[in-house]
C-alpha cells in the first residue's frame, strides 16, 4: 500500500537477491528486469547524495529454479554498485538471518530499511517482516522489486508498506 506517513528516521536502502541467478519465468521479465535495475539505481542514487548507505545483499548457493551460466552471482546488468556501498552475504531467504545486515544498518544510525528486489514474495517480504522483528521500520520503494508474476507483485504491494520516489525524496532530505 503506498505510503504518506513514515515512521523511522534515518532510512538504509538495501537491494535484495538482484543476481543473474534469480531470473524469473515471466513473458515480461526482459522489460521488467531493466525498469527495475533502472528504479533501483534511481533510489540507490538518491540516498547516496543523502550520505545514507546503500546495502546489496547477495544470496549464496544455488536457487529453486538452476541457473545454467557461471555468472549467477553477478548481478543484473546495469545495477550501479558504487564504492562505498556496503555487500552483504546470506544463505536464507530472510535477509537478517545469519548475516551482519541489522549490524550494518545500525551501525550506519539507521533505524528504517527501505527494500527493493528479487523475488518479491519470497526474499523482499521474508526481509520485511523481519526487519519488525529486529526493531527495524521497513518500507518498499515503489518500482524497485519484482514478483515472479505482476499478480504475486501486485500482492506483495498491497500487503507491505510501499513509498514512492517523490515521498522517499522527502523523507532523505526532510527526515520524515
Amino acid at each position: 500500500m503506498i505510503m504518506e506517513e513514515v515512521w523511522g528516521k534515518v532510512p538504509a536502502f538495501v537491494v535484495i537477491d538482484v543476481q543473474k541467478k534469480f531470473y524469473l519465468d515471466r513473458a515480461d521479465w526482459e522489460q521488467k528486469s531493466v525498469s527495475m535495475v533502472r528504479g533501483i539505481n534511481e533510489v540507490a542514487a538518491m540516498f547516496r547524495e543523502a550520505g545514507r548507505p546503500v546495502i546489496f545483499v547477495r544470496f549464496n548457493g544455488p536457487t529453486c529454479r538452476p541457473y545454467d551460466g557461471p555468472d549467477g552471482d553477478d548481478f543484473l546488468e546495469g545495477l550501479e554498485v558504487c564504492d562505498g556501498d556496503i555487500i552483504v552475504e546470506k544463505n536464507h531467504m530472510n535477509s537478517f538471518l545469519d548475516t551482519d545486515l541489522e549490524e550494518r544498518i545500525r551501525s550506519n544510525g539507521c533505524d528504517t530499511a527501505v527494500l527493493s528486489g528479487v523475488v518479491a514474495q519470497y526474499c523482499v517480504m521474508s526481509t520485511y517482516f523481519a526487519a519488525f522483528d529486529h526493531n527495524i521500520k521497513s518500507y518498499l520503494a515503489e518500482g524497485t522489486y519484482a514478483g515472479t508474476t505482476q499478480e504475486l507483485e501486485d500482492s506483495v504491494s498491497n500487503i507491505c508498506k510501499v513509498l514512492t520516489k517523490e515521498r522517499l525524496g522527502r523523507f532523505l532530505t526532510e527526515g520524515k
